[in-house]
């Protein structure tokens, strides 16, 4: 189904309305091959609707046999991927899924396990 931009801007705008960084991990190799680890560093962010609490409706309505600790839905132009670690409330996430539909982006994350 299309789904104008205009349409797409309206959800956003009053939907959207949290900030998610999405992080990278950093690690720098010097000149005689020694790695320094500088752990995650913000690279980007985006915004979306977080939600905690229909987790478990995601999971049936998927069919996702894994606990999910947080659901994001957010503009179609987030350039994310699995396996991507975003931070909301300085709490870390791995991103488990992107689940693509033609108004927006569902991501799944469970915590970060590091």
């Amino acid at each position: 189904m299309y789904i104008p931009q205009t349409m797409k801007q309206k959800i956003a705008n009053v939907f959207y309305d949290k900030t998610i960084s999405l992080m990278t991990n950093e690690t720098l190799v010097d000149s005689e091959g020694g790695v320094t680890y500088k752990g995650l560093q913000e690279s980007d962010t985006f915004n979306g609707n977080v939600s905690f609490s229909n987790c478990k409706k995601i999971q049936e309505d998927y069919g996702l046999n894994y606990d999910i600790n947080i659901a994001i839905t957010t503009s179609t132009d987030v350039n994310i991927n699995i396996n991507d670690i975003i931070k909301y409330e300085n709490v870390i996430y791995n991103v488990t899924d992107v689940l693509r539909s033609d108004s927006h982006i569902l991501i799944v994350a469970v915590k970060w396990q590091q």
